[in-house]
């Protein structure tokens, strides 16, 4: 065992409350998704390099431009 998981043991209990609150508010209608009115594909979550997040995207480009028009958005890190 790694010698800093048992000091961020309690930010992951955190994380997962904050996490079942969002959820608890969507599932209720206190918060609302958003709707786009076109197709729309989101890669991402909150990881740091390494996930494979570029490649995805990548594959996907390469799947879907010869059918539509696509653009790729980038938070620029």
């Amino acid at each position: 065992m790694r010698w800093y998981r048992p000091l961020l043991y309690p930010f992951s209990l955190l994380y997962d409350g904050v996490t079942a609150l969002r959820n608890i508010m969507f599932d209720r209608g206190i918060k609302r998704s958003t709707v786009f009115s076109v197709p729309t594909i989101v890669v991402g979550n909150l990881n740091l390099g390494g996930s494979g997040k570029t490649p995805m995207v990548e594959l996907l480009i390469g799947l879907f431009q010869r059918d539509y028009q696509l653009a790729t958005l980038s938070r620029g890190y």
